[in-house]
């Protein structure tokens, strides 16, 4: 459990009085930090509608510092966030009192918080938590394979039309319900016009990514680029806005960090005074802000929807892999060498509005989430949980694998293999030993 925190904020806990959902409990629930802030800011929606908000984390298997409090901090977070696993989260009066559960996960936690969920009792209760998922930036990758492990939810958020619109055309060829899936845009996103900047130098500020792209070579580059930028123009702040600090857990944690990255390449050259690390929140840094790089960080939508600079690093090409392809239609693309403070917001609006995310539309979730609620109280019973097939294979199959070997077989197959690969290693390794030393025993006179 993360530890108790003295710094609460003024509008930690505060609940409107009246509203559509006046007494009722709202978890936000979460995994790793920027996961955890975007279910805290949709609490704050409900919370402003009379709910009272409850915040806790999901578990991931084997981090034991899943959430720093610097990354609670800059996250906005000050209240007490209790870190559980979906099972003993599902059995807890914390999950069965809230009238909805706002879960952004990822798809690892989500076939977790779902299985456990199936494995309940809660259709004996007289209500259970409407649960509705939300994704906390861009959908980069495994699209569909993240979309099926969400499925089972009551609700499930899609960023813009085109992403629900495969969700549909692919749950129909199985047969998966999609009525659950509505569109709300990304309702992390801070887009708050930016106040006018009083910033006495003008700033290039870079958002890093901890494994976009994932290559020392590719890293080398970007910042052996940022720093010649900077070198190139002693009159401009280039800012490296890190994803995490060393030694701090996150979904995706960098392999090549740039901390360890710097050393190596200043040690030649040495770092220019115009060039610095930084752990400040983004939405701060977008507010100074002269230009907002990345190459294919959430925060570039965010700083395009305030109306800042923006351009993504083009040095890599376009491809769905390093999550460029995303961008395409945006107008944004630039490679690193012709980086200015002085380039104008070319975001184009047509892209933005419509594939981006940017647009966001929370009473599509809040709308929803009132119905189901009104739904079950009409019933006066738990509403049922949504199958868990066919979006994690067949009836057959889940019977078949949870027989087998429990949850783990359909949350994670391949951990069943991971026996049979030691004794096969350990089996080869016995094997090169033994014929090691008949080749020395051949060899002696």
């Amino acid at each position: 459990m993360v530890s108790e925190r003295k710094d609460a904020g003024p509008e930690a806990g505060k609940t409107k009085a009246g509203g559509r959902f006046a007494g009722r409990q709202v978890l936000a629930l979460g995994t790793f930090d920027s996961f955890l802030r975007t279910a805290v800011v949709i609490g704050r929606m409900f919370e402003q509608q009379g709910a009272t908000l409850k915040i806790a984390a999901l578990a991931a298997a084997g981090q034991k510092a899943q959430l720093s409090d610097r990354q609670l901090k800059a996250g906005g977070i000050h209240e007490n966030v209790p870190m559980v696993s979906a099972e003993t989260l599902v059995k807890s009066r914390l999950f069965r009192d809230s009238a909805v559960v706002i879960a952004v996960i990822d798809g690892g936690r989500a076939r977790e918080l779902f299985l456990s969920l199936n494995a309940s009792d809660l259709a004996r209760e007289k209500s259970r938590p409407i649960l509705a998922i939300a994704s906390p930036g861009l959908a980069l990758a495994e699209h569909l394979a993240g979309y099926m492990s969400r499925a089972p939810a009551d609700i499930l958020c899609f960023n813009a039309p085109g992403e629900r619109a495969q969700y549909v055309e692919a749950a129909g060829e199985i047969g998966v319900d999609p009525s659950n899936a509505i569109v709300t845009g990304l309702l992390g996103l801070d887009r708050r016009p930016r106040a006018p900047s009083a910033a006495a130098r003008p700033s290039i500020v870079f958002f890093e990514q901890p494994v976009i792209p994932p290559r020392r070579m590719q890293r080398n580059h970007l910042l052996a680029g940022l720093t010649d930028v900077a070198r190139g123009r002693p009159d401009v702040d280039v800012l490296i806005k890190l994803r995490h600090a060393k030694g701090e857990t996150v979904h995706h944690e960098a392999r090549f960090h740039f901390e360890d990255i710097a050393r190596k390449l200043f040690s030649r050259g040495g770092q220019p005074a115009n060039l610095r690390f930084t752990h400040e929140p983004a939405p701060e840094l977008l507010e100074r802000a002269s230009l907002a790089v990345t190459v294919s960080s959430t925060v570039a939508v965010e700083a395009m929807a305030r109306g800042v600079p923006t351009r993504i690093v083009s040095d890599f090409g376009i491809s769905e892999a390093l999550g460029t392809a995303y961008f395409v239609g945006s107008g944004c693309f630039a490679p690193l060498s012709g980086l200015s403070p002085d380039m104008p917001d070319v975001t184009r609006r047509t892209w933005l509005d419509e594939r981006s995310g940017a647009s966001t539309d929370p009473e599509a979730l809040l709308g929803r989430c009132a119905e189901l609620i009104g739904r079950q109280d009409e019933l006066g019973a738990a509403l049922p949980m949504r199958s868990l097939a066919p979006a994690y294979g067949s009836a057959g199959f889940v019977a078949y694998a949870l027989g087998i070997g429990g949850p783990v077989a359909v949350h994670a197959p391949h951990l069943l293999d991971k026996p049979m690969r030691g004794v096969t290693f350990i089996g080869s390794v016995a094997a090169r030993l033994r014929q090691a030393r008949v080749i020395r025993q051949r060899r002696k006179p």
